[in-house]
């Protein structure tokens, strides 16, 4: 496949460091701080040009909400096509490993947060919740909402420091064997 050029490459390269540039803000300073002056600042663009990809705030949180939680998706499908035990790629891979796996699973964490309190998002991010929950159950998991459940809490236990990726990755599997 040749990369894409011109114009389009072009938007899309721009459009991804302003995104960029909210990850970084949320990771270090949470979701409150985002603001279009600070954005622009921290991707080195003009406010005009952060607002011409997103005319405001909300429009850029929302963008990077859904930025993220597309780059989760496609780092789960790459991994599930032709795996032997999908249901287990699928709930390790949710396990954050290195450290920008770390960073974006943080990123990830504030938006869900974020989207507990905007109705629109918080609607998306339940749509999404009900999508994985029934993807583990089309991939076999009798148990989707315990093993979701468990791999989403241990994954967390891996942020604080608390167990390591390779222990959360085989507590899933052990849980995951344990529960059917």
């Amino acid at each position: 496949m040749t990369p894409v050029r011109g114009l389009g490459a072009a938007h899309d390269e721009r459009r991804g460091a302003i995104l960029e540039a909210v990850f970084a803000i949320v990771d270090t300073e949470g979701t409150h701080q985002v603001s279009i002056r600070r954005v622009a600042e921290r991707a080195g663009v003009s406010v005009g040009r952060v607002q011409h990809y997103f005319p405001s705030k909300d429009d850029l949180l929302t963008a990077a909400f859904t930025a993220i939680n597309d780059r989760g998706t496609a780092r789960v499908q790459a991994r599930l096509d032709g795996a032997s035990n999908p249901v287990e790629v699928l709930l390790t891979e949710l396990i954050p490993a290195t450290p920008e796996d770390h960073r974006l699973f943080r990123v990830a964490q504030a938006f869900e947060t974020h989207a507990l309190t905007d109705p629109e998002l918080s609607e998306r991010l339940r749509q999404s919740y009900s999508e994985l929950l029934a993807l583990l159950t089309a991939l076999g998991s009798d148990r989707a909402a315990e093993h979701l459940a468990l791999a989403l809490g241990l994954a967390g236990l891996t942020l604080t420091g608390n167990l390591t990726a390779a222990e959360a990755r085989a507590a899933v599997r052990s849980g995951i064997k344990k529960r059917g």
